[in-house]
């Protein structure tokens, strides 16, 4: 009960699950969608920015590529597992069972990209590229601290993410850029009074503090005629939670309270990302490859730090075995009309998660193949070039049958939280509908 009251203070003024980066997954607009995610040979189309923002440097007026982007996971149910035992229920009580929650909601994004090129001859250009889900700011979701989770999909992409470029011109061919990629990190002290009596009220206090941190991202690209070559590279950024409560319970005996919570909010790799363009006389050939280094990723559970007060600290049981990934892309453009373009893509997706999840925790993940196509529709309205279209994704999760081994998470005797197994998988599908117009 003491606990309860404890993980309730800090909800109501902060919220956690791992999220990372809404494009890297979903793309940043119809036209990067529909060919697997990566940037296409458009200097003036604004939506290359967070895969290549070098290419802007050969933008000659401002543009603007925006979208909207309907996510609708379908994750495969999982019951009849141990909801309970007595490593995280309270102890000596018996074995539960019960169903975990997969059911991680629809969601409808944004994404907003802007290049505008500087006053003056072959000074560059600034960008700015904007993601968010439509109607808020970030949605925070802690998900269970026990029960299956796939950490890398539990509202990860509902979040603001925000891009800043300058990119300049070194040639005809060659360009480079510097920017960063903003986050922040969170911290939040609470003073606090809880009676569980009805002769004395409850009270408290709280403050918080958000710090801004940035990140790096720097390319370099190459064009020519009918190719582009290019290289980026994203910094790593962990947004951090910090909250300290202290204070008292009086139930009606007084416990003193004086605990430190801790989670990981945000995280993204450091990314390295290279591709070609190139352009041959009947379709496009994209090509690209991501290498993301993910050896620091921390799991988003609430760790619980006792300072001296009557709650005990929390056992985090699960140890991650991580990888670095490599993640392949291939699109193609074809013109099938004067004015329309077909497109079609290919990614595939490793999981940063290794093992079998036969052990000790519940955070899962699986590769995942993705599927994309779309239709690009070009015209002129009062004298401005004006792409309409719209883009699909199929996210195919792999399915894997996860057997948890003998023993409770402490090493007593009984059945692991997932036990006696379960299989993971499922379906992601993402449609999008945008436009990009040039001034």
């Amino acid at each position: 009960m003491r606990k309860k009251i404890l993980y309730s203070l800090v909800f109501i003024f902060w919220g956690s699950r791992l999220l990372a980066s809404y494009p890297e997954y979903f793309g940043t607009s119809h036209t990067t969608s529909a060919i697997g995610n990566q940037a296409n040979w458009d200097a003036n189309d604004a939506s290359n920015i967070y895969y290549i923002p070098a290419l802007s440097a050969f933008a000659k007026r401002p543009n603007i590529a925006a979208a909207t982007n309907y996510i609708a996971p379908s994750i495969n149910p999982i019951n009849n597992i141990v909801t309970s035992n007595s490593t995280t229920g309270e102890t000596g009580t018996t074995t539960v069972t019960g169903s975990a929650n997969t059911d991680y909601g629809e969601a409808l994004m944004g994404s907003f990209n802007f290049i505008i090129p500087i006053l003056g001859e072959d000074m560059g250009a600034l960008s700015i590229a904007y993601f968010s889900e439509l109607g808020s700011i970030a949605e925070s979701n802690s998900g269970d601290a026990n029960l299956p989770e796939y950490v890398m999909l539990r509202a990860r992409y509902k979040r603001t993410q925000v891009f800043l470029n300058y990119a300049y011109p070194v040639n005809d061919m060659w360009a480079f850029s510097v920017g960063a990629y903003l986050g922040f990190q969170a911290a939040a002290s609470i003073n606090t009074t809880i009676s569980l009596s009805d002769t004395q009220t409850s009270s408290g206090a709280a403050k918080t503090k958000i710090d801004p941190s940035l990140a790096a991202v720097l390319s370099v690209a190459r064009r020519d005629t009918y190719s582009i070559m290019y290289a980026t590279f994203q910094q790593e950024m962990q947004s951090n939670f910090e909250a300290t409560v202290d204070g008292a319970i009086y139930d009606p005996v007084e416990l003193q309270i004086n605990n430190s919570f801790s989670s990981v909010l945000y995280y993204d790799p450091h990314i390295f990302r290279v591709g070609y363009v190139n352009r041959f006389s009947f379709f496009d050939l994209y090509l690209s490859g991501e290498y993301q280094m993910w050896e620091n990723f921390k799991s988003s559970k609430f760790n619980i730090r006792d300072n001296g007060g009557a709650i005990r600290s929390s056992v985090d049981y699960e140890t991650l075995q991580l990888r670095n990934i490599f993640v392949p892309k291939i699109g193609v453009g074809f013109d099938i009309m004067p004015n329309t373009v077909l497109n079609l893509g290919l990614a595939y997706r490793q999981t940063p998660l290794e093992g079998e999840f036969s052990g000790a925790g519940n955070s899962v993940d699986t590769n995942s193949m993705i599927l994309a196509g779309g239709l690009d529709y070009k015209f002129k309205l009062f004298e401005k070039d004006i792409n309409l279209g719209f883009s699909a994704q199929y996210h195919r999760l792999e399915e894997k049958t996860v057997t948890k081994t003998s023993g409770q998470e402490n090493g007593n005797a009984g059945s692991k939280i997932g036990a006696p197994g379960y299989t993971i998988g499922g379906n992601i599908l993402a449609i999008s509908t945008g436009f990009k117009i040039k001034f």
